[in-house]
């Protein structure tokens, strides 16, 4: 009996999106950024010299994931909502509350700052 208690205590983890549904997502994916304006703005820093035939396709195809996964996540805080469109209060609550857009939060709440400060000397 006591070997049934414990394991009806056993912490359920947090629900992960299916892997199925995200790789449906990445493979739905019809918009593609063009290779020569990645390379063209990667190039427009002078300490990049020479870039690889593949550096811009690879990095075209990582910004596409980043804004899917970004664009998934915030339909799933919209839905929680009660929302049917994504705005820019609800994609700033995703980025706040995932922590893998955790480098995106100091752009974030350096905005906010920089309004309130804004407001505070009008």
């Amino acid at each position: 009996m006591e070997s049934e208690t414990k394991s009806e205590q056993v912490a359920i983890p947090p629900q992960q999106p299916p892997k199925d549904d995200l790789n449906d997502i990445f493979t739905k994916i019809k918009t593609h950024f063009p290779p020569a304006k990645i390379k063209k703005i990667m190039q427009s820093d002078e300490d990049i010299g020479k870039v690889s035939s593949a550096t811009p396709v690879v990095c075209g195809r990582s910004l596409e994931f980043f804004i899917a996964l970004l664009v998934y996540k915030s339909m799933g805080v919209a839905n929680e909502l009660g929302v049917k469109r994504i705005s820019p209060e609800i994609m700033k609550k995703t980025i706040l509350e995932d922590d893998r857009f955790d480098f995106l939060r100091e752009s974030i709440c350096g905005q906010d700052e920089e309004g309130k400060e804004d407001e505070v000397t009008a």
